[in-house]
């Protein structure tokens, strides 16, 4: 049996509104635990800028975002025969809604001549239980950014 480690990039999207770098949705019978996060800025870019992020959890009735992808799920271990469970949209510029009240879990000013790289150790990381999102947004709009990222998670048996 695998260990049920999942992950998905996207790459090189401009992005000018307020939307959702990533959303993750658990399935009406898995949680998820959220492991790694990372943004890089491209194109060039040499002057100093900030970029507001946040991460946020969604209980109750959740509803993904739309105007950005699906991106394929990568299997972490290729043991790993069970497919993964969790719905992962990218770059939605409708961002995702619940039902209940978003509980926002951190916030950063990120500055894109770094990387952005969210890494809590194992006892810190955040968890959502069935049918919950956890959701990486940008909750106002940056100047053009061209970035790139990557998110990785555990799905509970």
């Amino acid at each position: 049996m695998g260990m049920r480690i999942y992950s998905t990039y996207f790459d090189n999207v401009t992005v000018t509104a307020i939307q959702d770098a990533f959303s993750l949705k658990a399935s009406a019978s898995n949680g998820i635990e959220l492991h790694y996060v990372e943004l890089n800025a491209g194109g060039g870019i040499v002057t100093p800028a900030e970029i507001r992020v946040r991460l946020k959890r969604m209980p109750i009735t959740v509803t993904q975002g739309s105007g950005g992808s699906v991106p394929t799920i990568g299997i972490t271990d290729s043991g790993d025969t069970k497919a993964a469970q969790t719905i992962v949209h990218a770059n939605d510029t409708t961002q995702a809604t619940t039902s209940g009240t978003a509980i926002i879990l951190a916030a950063w000013q990120w500055n894109v001549l770094i990387p952005f790289q969210y890494l809590p150790p194992p006892e810190d990381r955040e968890v959502c239980s069935v049918s919950e999102a956890i959701v990486l947004d940008f909750p106002a709009a940056p100047a053009s950014t061209v970035i790139s990222g990557w998110i990785k998670w555990h799905e509970f048996p």
